[in-house]
């Protein structure tokens, strides 16, 4: 379905969708350009050897399946927006393209991430950062589709549920990025305390 904007340019769902999945599968698929096979080893190398290698690129895989599963989260919950959608207008149409823009992203703040550990405020800050642009520009994107009318359906419990988690991952995202600068050991414990409030809550909104 399509939408005519001010200069008179139809917006179709299902091209809007279709940029968004392949740049949601191209940034994550280059994730995986982080492992690396274990340098300094030969093929003659004892399996002790190689999973000591491995242990020390602990980080590059935490890294690689944390961005992995959040880029899949929020793929999910942009499809969940466009399912809620009557039809698409040239404000959702550029929110998207510029939330593709920190999807593209991805790549670079997981290597900053990987590369200056969990331990360096300035990689945290980006890395959580992105995310935190991210879950806002869905937010923005529902709050606008709102506004706009554009939300079709009654409003049911699951849809209140969804709000909610359109609405809280900003405000976790916002709260992990600040406190990479104040306390960069404990972010992580922020990051999963707050992911676990959403979700608890959100279950409560069904």
């Amino acid at each position: 379905m399509t939408s005519t904007g001010a200069a008179g340019t139809s917006f179709s769902k299902e091209r809007i969708e279709l940029l968004c999945d392949g740049i949601f599968a191209i940034a994550m698929t280059l994730l995986v350009l982080e492992l690396k096979v274990p340098a300094g080893l030969d093929k003659h190398a004892s399996a002790a050897e190689i999973w000591s290698a491995l242990r020390q690129e602990g980080l590059s895989f935490f890294g690689y399946f944390l961005t992995f599963g959040l880029a899949g989260q929020f793929w999910i919950l942009h499809h969940i927006l466009f399912h809620y959608l009557t039809h698409a207008t040239r404000a959702l149409a550029l929110l998207s393209i510029v939330m593709l823009m920190f999807v593209a992203l991805l790549p670079f703040s997981t290597s900053m991430f990987v590369h200056f550990g969990v331990r360096q405020p300035v990689s945290l800050a980006i890395y959580f950062g992105n995310q935190f642009v991210l879950a806002l520009l869905v937010a923005v994107q529902w709050v606008v589709a709102r506004q706009q009318g554009l939300v079709g359906g009654e409003d049911t419990p699951i849809r209140r549920r969804h709000t909610f988690m359109f609405l809280g991952l900003p405000v976790v995202f916002g709260v992990v990025t600040v406190a990479a600068f104040l306390a960069a050991e404990s972010v992580a414990w922020v990051a999963l305390f707050g992911l676990l409030v959403i979700r608890i809550a959100s279950r409560r909104k069904t």
